[in-house]
Order: structure tokens, then C-alpha cells, then sequence
């Protein structure tokens, strides 16, 4: 890494931290703003903490943001400061208009709106979720979470369990294979004949999505990955109240939560799984994906 090089960082949560500590340990000069201090409960010698967030934009070649880059659609995600103390948490349109035209913006889920108003303002804004390699990784720690939390709500093993997984992209592949290996009974629900097959081939039962929406089996546990409602008031009205899903679809989820309650059935909303269980691990993939666009951009 070269010399002297200055990177921003601000907000999020503790992958924000680990990505502070890897990018100083690599020898960056790090201007940070509302991040905790890393795990060993210092700031690194080459990590400076920022009084105000304006600090951390300031001269800096590159600027990492959080995954998400915001949850209200109007400030930066800022969990770990918000928690502890209240300051002020800058707009996106702030950042974007307090960032040098010489510097890159990086952000995780980066909404539409914000993206064009980048253009408009001639920022180089760059959304790390989007790349490929970085989807396949973080859909690791995304399964191990969603694991652990059918663990925690189960009253059976996952050994004896009847596992439904809806949609078979990077994260229901990367769930199917982890609860097949626990000795699960793992069935894809899928619209594409394509993710069927792969299903198969993987040695999961399958099932076409409109065949299970017209007439649902039982499953003890359902994870949803699909970002657009699957249960509605259709099909829950049709589910045994015995069962539970696990929604870790973005965006406005596959459940209607609502509708879930009113006919008692466990639905749980699980997003940043990484961020919540494997913070390192998800910290370090988004370092290393941040380090590959900044080689292509020819910061580093």
C-alpha cells in the first residue's frame, strides 16, 4: 500500500471496525468517524479518530462507507456511535457534497437516488455489494447465521429436520449445502428450472414456487431468501401453525409479518446477519473486495 495514503472511514457497524484496523495494519492512514475503537480496544497507530465526519472526507483518496450505506434512506447507518452517545449523523447528500472530485466513495446497497445525485455531483461512488465476488463470500457468514438462529429456534436438531429453502441464488446454495451436512431434509423452492437443477444435483428435493403456493406441505423450518412477498395471507393461511420461517431477504423482505401473526405463525426478519454474528469475518470481505476495486482504480 503506498505511502501516506489517506482512507476515510464512517459509520456502520463492526465490520466498519475490522475494515479500520485491516486497512491500518496494511499501512494506510486512516481518518475514522464514528467507529468504535477496534477489538483490542485501542485506535491503531495508524488509525486517527475524527472529531467531526467532515474530518474523515477530508484529503482522503478513498472513503469507505458502511453496508448499508443507509437505513433510513436519508443519513449514514451509524450504529456503533448512535448506541453509546448522541451526535449529529450526516445526510448522504452532505457526504456526497463535502467529497472531493478527486476521491472514490465506497458503500455497500447503495440506493438508486444516491447513485444518480453521485453523478450529478461527479463523485466516483462505487457499491462493493454489487460485485460478484463479494456476494459469493458474504453469502458464507449470511448461512452460518441463519443457522444459529434456527438452532436457537428449534425444539429438534436440525438433524431431524424438514428444512424448506425459497430461492437457490449465492446464499440458498451456500444454506441448502451447510444443513444437508447438519443431516437435514433440505427441499429448494424455486421458480427457475435452472435453480432446480442445480438443487438436484446438489442432492436437495425440489419444488416448483407457484406448486407450493397453491398447496404448501409442512416444513419445521423455512428460509426465504426470495425479496418480494412469498407469504402472503394466501399461503399462510394454508401453513400449519407448527412452522417457522426465517426471512433473510432484503429490501422489504418475502413475509408479510402482519399477516404471519395473525395466524400465529413464528416469522422472523433476520438482516446483516454477517454484521451481527461474524463481524470480523464479514469485516475481512469487505476489506479484501474494497482492496481489489482500489487496485483497479489505481489507488493502490
Amino acid at each position: 500500500m503506498q505511502n501516506k495514503l489517506k482512507i476515510g472511514l464512517l459509520g456502520g457497524d463492526l465490520r466498519q471496525r475490522t475494515v479500520c484496523s485491516l486497512m491500518a495494519e496494511r499501512g494506510a492512514e486512516c481518518a475514522v468517524w464514528g467507529i468504535d475503537s477496534p477489538s483490542s480496544g485501542t485506535v491503531s497507530e495508524n488509525s486517527v479518530k475524527c472529531v467531526d465526519w467532515k474530518g474523515a472526507l477530508s484529503g482522503a483518496s478513498a472513503i469507505v462507507l458502511p453496508l448499508p450505506l443507509t437505513r433510513d434512506g436519508v443519513r449514514l447507518n451509524c450504529e456503533q456511535s448512535v448506541e453509546k452517545r448522541e451526535i449529529y449523523i450526516p445526510r448522504i447528500t452532505e457526504i456526497i457534497q463535502n467529497t472531493d472530485r478527486s476521491s472514490v466513495l465506497l458503500a455497500g446497497k447503495v440506493p438508486g437516488n444516491v447513485m444518480r445525485m453521485a453523478n450529478e455531483h461527479n463523485v466516483r461512488l462505487i457499491d462493493y455489494y454489487e460485485f460478484e465476488d463479494f456476494q459469493i463470500k458474504n453469502a458464507v457468514p449470511t448461512a452460518e447465521g441463519a443457522i444459529a438462529i434456527a438452532i436457537e429456534e428449534l425444539d429438534i436438531t436440525l438433524a431431524d429436520a424438514d428444512c424448506a429453502v425459497i430461492g437457490y441464488g449465492r446464499i440458498g446454495r451456500a444454506l441448502a449445502q451447510r444443513l444437508r451436512a447438519l443431516g437435514s431434509s433440505v427441499t429448494c423452492i424455486a421458480r427457475s428450472r435452472r435453480d432446480l437443477a442445480f438443487a438436484q444435483c446438489d442432492g436437495c428435493h425440489r419444488m416448483r414456487l407457484d406448486s407450493y403456493r397453491t398447496s404448501p406441505p409442512r416444513f419445521d423450518i423455512i428460509f426465504n431468501t426470495v425479496p418480494h412477498i412469498i407469504f402472503d395471507d394466501n399461503v399462510l393461511s394454508r401453513m400449519d401453525k407448527s412452522e417457522k420461517i426465517i426471512d433473510l431477504a432484503s429490501l422489504g423482505g418475502g413475509v408479510d409479518l402482519n399477516c404471519a401473526e395473525k395466524y400465529g405463525i413464528r416469522a422472523l426478519k433476520a438482516l446483516s446477519i454477517p454484521g451481527k454474528v461474524s463481524p470480523v469475518t464479514a469485516g475481512r470481505i469487505i476489506f479484501d473486495t474494497v482492496c481489489d476495486i482500489l487496485t483497479e482504480e489505481g489507488i493502490l
